[in-house]
């Protein structure tokens, strides 16, 4: 019963400390409001820039631009709290290449070296603690070692929430699914606890001005050709068109087809059979596996939502998806537009239309 009643105490604390987060984050997370600015970094880095009650960040003791075991044991010996290194602390240091941030964890002796690295940008975590300056490695909470990835694609950070230490991993990312999870790992009595989990929604924020990337010179863009009236018409279009798919994925072809004419539908489908794609009868799959994801988030520039698009007098071929760079998916849109020239259709634009987490729609803790 002691065992149990500790647990639960345990676990309550942890989610005390995540439900102050959640209040922090949603009183500084940017509204909706006109003229609003963009979130930019992550949520405890947001959170961090002034300060907040009962919130403390661990102190950066040192950095190394590129990880040697001479140039640790150097930093390590010019610290004021100055410690030498076990062998079994730089030998769990061994893999690190690059950049290592050694920071505290608020109010314990732990000391946390943090890496990021690969495509990915996974963060490899080697904790110790320091004693009169002597180290003893500390194994690393027991749910990471099953999470394989689980460290991957996020941002670390070591403080303290209520008096409380935890390592903070949130998931915050440049992915189209506009969500994010804040995994709190407390730090009590000399061991690591179990973790709790706020987990955020986030709704779009969309941007023709600004992406994430600078797809036209990454993706080698041609100059768009739309004609002696510009491309501000075709702009807004693609736009209308990425707000009414990341609305309604399931159903916003035919919310188009049933706006347009009879003459307009037919000139869709012709242009879908001339450039020799799906007909329109094709429906999403349920899930986002095989050629018509189930959601938004799983449509991608590879493989693209067809819908019509109207501007003026003209009915066009449109291809809806997520910019992709290999095995990653970015917010960000790509619209290309195609038009019908002689029984054939011809690429003759394409847009960037940026999409970042815009204000906070739920948070749940668990």
């Amino acid at each position: 019963m002691a065992l149990t009643t500790t647990a639960y105490a345990e676990a309550a604390s942890c989610k005390a400390a995540a439900r102050h987060l959640v209040t922090l984050i949603k009183q500084s997370w940017p509204s909706a409001g006109a003229g609003t600015p963009a979130a930019s970094g992550d949520m405890i880095g947001m959170l961090l820039q002034k300060p907040h009650s009962g919130i403390v960040l661990g102190v950066t003791r040192f950095r190394i631009a590129t990880y040697s075991r001479q140039a640790f044991l150097e930093q390590a010996a010019r610290l004021r709290d100055s410690f030498t290194p076990s062998r079994d602390v730089l030998k769990a240091l061994d893999d690190v290449q690059g950049e290592l941030t050694v920071s505290a964890l608020p109010g314990t002796s732990l000391l946390a070296a943090n890496s990021i690295g690969g495509t990915a940008n996974c963060n490899s975590t080697v904790f110790f603690s320091v004693n009169h300056g002597s180290t003893h490695l500390v194994r690393e909470p027991e749910k990471w070692k099953d999470d394989v990835g689980g460290d991957c694609g996020l941002t670390r950070s070591f403080a303290s929430v209520d008096g409380t230490p935890f390592v903070i991993d949130d998931s915050l990312d440049s992915g189209p699914k506009l969500a994010s999870t804040l995994t709190l790992t407390p730090w009590d009595r000399g061991k690591w606890q179990e973790p709790c989990e706020a987990e955020f929604a986030f709704a779009p924020r969309f941007d023709t001005g600004h992406t994430l990337n600078d797809w036209a010179s990454l993706n080698n863009w041609d100059n768009n050709d739309c004609g002696p009236d510009g491309c501000d018409g075709f702009r807004h279009a693609a736009l209308n068109l990425v707000e009414q798919t990341q609305a309604d994925r399931a159903g916003v072809e035919g919310h188009l087809l049933a706006a347009m004419t009879e003459a307009q539908r037919e000139e869709y489908r012709r242009l879908k059979r001339v450039a020799e794609r799906p007909d329109v009868t094709d429906a999403e799959t349920g899930s986002d596996e095989g050629e018509h994801p189930k959601t938004a988030a799983g449509l991608t520039d590879a493989n693209p939502l067809l819908l019509p698009m109207l501007v003026g007098n003209r009915v066009l071929l449109a291809s809806v998806g997520h910019f992709s760079i290999g095995w990653r998916v970015f917010s960000d849109w790509k619209v290309t537009v195609e038009a019908n020239e002689a029984d054939q259709t011809r690429e003759i634009a394409r847009f960037a239309i940026g999409m970042t987490q815009g204000p906070i729609v739920s948070a749940v803790v668990k």
